[in-house]
């Protein structure tokens, strides 16, 4: 179960971050055009999309790396997605409670910020199942 939610999430966060970039490579001037007015030009925006796309890549293949380790029963994987997960569940609870008191503020997005709340709900739950999961089997596993 751990496992798959590290490989649902490698490849959610992977497609996140290689959409960050496509839209910091050519969509600056859309996004612009569709935010309310920023005190920064279409560079820097590009360049902070860009700085956030590979901040998401970098945590998509930190799935992937765990999801290797696992995969060959190493110990650190265990500990290192026990880390990872606990983390990811946290960053999601939170992500759903700022989704949830955004769209209290923000009538006229409410949908879409109700849909990011579950979202972020549904991935806080998993990973805090992986968490548990990858726990316990820290607790059981050989001391190698």
């Amino acid at each position: 179960m751990a496992r798959t939610v590290l490989i649902i999430g490698a490849v959610a966060w992977l497609l996140v971050g290689a959409a960050g970039l496509v839209l910091a490579a050519a969509g600056t001037t859309l996004l612009l055009s569709l935010l309310p007015p920023l005190a920064i030009d279409a560079e820097a925006l590009g360049g902070a999309l860009t700085a956030v796309a590979v901040s998401v890549i970098a945590t998509g293949a930190a799935h992937l790396v765990v999801v290797a380790g696992l995969r060959r029963d190493r110990r650190w994987a265990r500990s290192a997605g026990a880390l990872l997960t606990s983390v990811l569940s946290v960053v999601s609870l939170a992500l759903a409670a700022a989704a949830i008191s955004s769209a209290l503020r923000e009538p006229a997005a409410v949908l879409p910020l109700l849909g990011a709340a579950l979202v972020a709900a549904f991935a806080a739950a998993g990973y805090a199942l992986a968490a548990v999961r990858l726990v316990r089997e820290l607790g059981s596993g050989p001391a190698t």
